[in-house]
């Protein structure tokens, strides 16, 4: 038995999976409560910033917790320089809606970083952190759940990545340094659940495609359009020898689109727990999950709220804030859409070359369209636009024109596009690379 098998078959993964099974006995039990009887588009919003000092070098965890305190809506992330913000769920009628309410979270967070002396920045990446050693976040989950997995990840994974300069991915603290938009979506029930999760999982390499900015790590450009879940997916690969070809590695990508929440729950099951704590086992199951769909869970009693929500995850947190409203109407839009003309399901092999083609090469290649012809990307996002821009009328929401930002990109490329090459213009004028990248991240948003 392999190490990685012994530690599966631990008495504390064991007593974990046995809370698992019962919690989601329970969850079944109450389904009636997770029902809603209105039709309405709810969802919430999650991004995650770098943050940097003056010298944009990722501050302390110590400052950080300062920049956030009192501020109910942040928390803290894998990165000790990371911060997450989050919105309540919303009904709404337009996109603008949206950007609204981002923007009032994004002043005070603001305001109580710069006061401090730091700058939040909007980066798919922290790439100002040096991968020698990644500064995380206090606590078990940041600290157990990346050891676990650089101990147990197979030899497989090679020492090299990217096509213009490389890293080694190697290091499950790479999770430190990535940074991730989410959209929430509620769903009407869990069966509803169910075919949204798969529409994700089916529209999600058409969401990477046009917005990938997550291309710098380590101060270098490693000419990968969106490199976050491919460095997760070899950073976390603790397959075994057995398992290699046949099984996707835990992040990511999936092999087969879910049959029903039983199907979803056993393939959480699968994965290792890590952390140790029973009372807690569905919520920890999910949220190492990391699937470019899931399905969550919000129970609240109190307030009579039973909520299945399905979240989608591939979008890197995008150069502005209007730009990052424009992804998630384009994933909502697209979603009803889905839902609304019931669409055949992607063929998933044809779906996971998209991705693979859409993470790496941003809008420079092909892709399969939904009826499974491949044809270029720019062609496929054109089509692909404007059936979001359908599911939005569909749900009753003002697209209010920030769509447009997202056709411009069929043009002018992604925001990765943009960043190289601001940085690379800096670098022949003689830039070092932390000035070098600041001007590249400053030429996206000229």
């Amino acid at each position: 038995m392999s190490d990685i098998e012994t530690a599966l078959e631990s008495d504390s993964e064991q007593d974990m999976r046995e809370a698992f099974e019962q919690q989601v006995e329970e969850l079944f039990e109450n389904e009636e409560l997770y029902r809603k009887d209105y039709s309405d588009v709810k969802i919430g919003l999650e991004t995650e910033y770098p943050a940097v000092d003056n010298d944009s070098s990722p501050i302390p965890t110590e400052l950080r917790d300062q920049v956030i305190e009192g501020l109910d809506f942040a928390d803290v992330e894998v990165g000790s320089s990371q911060v997450e913000v989050r919105t309540d769920p919303m009904k709404p009628s337009s996109l603008s809606e949206l950007q609204k309410e981002m923007r009032l979270i994004e002043a005070d967070l603001h305001d109580e970083a710069s006061v401090r002396d730091v700058d939040v920045l909007r980066s798919g990446t922290h790439p100002f952190v040096g991968l020698d050693s990644i500064p995380k976040s206090n606590g078990d989950k940041y600290q157990k759940v990346p050891g676990f997995h650089d101990e147990h990840r197979n030899g497989h994974v090679q020492e090299e990545f990217g096509v213009r300069e490389t890293i080694d991915p190697r290091n499950a603290d790479l999770a430190a340094v990535i940074n991730s938009t989410q959209t929430n979506i509620e769903a009407r029930d869990f069966d509803d659940a169910v075919e949204k999760a798969n529409y994700t999982y089916m529209i999600s390499p058409f969401l990477s495609a046009i917005s990938g900015n997550a291309r710098f790590l380590d101060g270098k450009d490693t000419g990968v359009a969106d490199s976050r879940m491919p460095i997760w997916e070899k950073s976390h690969d603790i397959r075994t020898e057995e398992q290699l070809g046949e099984k996707p590695v835990e992040a990511g990508k999936l092999e087969s689109y879910y049959e029903d929440l039983n199907d979803y729950f056993e393939r959480v099951k699968e994965q290792p727990f890590i952390l140790e704590t029973e009372e807690a086992a569905m919520d920890i199951g999910i949220g190492t999950f990391w699937k470019d769909s899931r399905i969550k869970f919000k129970e609240e009693p109190e307030n009579d709220r039973y909520d299945a929500i399905v979240e989608s995850r591939v979008v890197s947190t995008q150069p502005t804030l209007e730009e990052e409203i424009a992804m998630h109407g384009f994933f909502v839009g697209r979603l009803v859409y889905a839902q609304e003309e019931n669409e055949d399901s992607m063929d998933i092999e044809k779906v996971n070359r998209n991705r693979y083609t859409a993470m790496h090469n941003g809008l420079d290649e092909k892709l399969y369209d939904t009826e499974g012809v491949q044809r270029k990307a720019v062609e496929v996002l054109d089509e692909e636009l404007g059936k979001a821009e359908q599911g939005l009328e569909y749900a009753g929401i003002d697209s209010d024109g920030f769509m447009d930002l997202l056709y411009d990109r069929l043009e002018e490329g992604v925001p990765a596009d943009q960043m190289a090459e601001g940085f690379n213009n800096a670098r022949e004028k003689g830039m070092d690379r932390k000035e070098a990248m600041r001007y590249g991240l400053e030429n996206q948003v000229s």
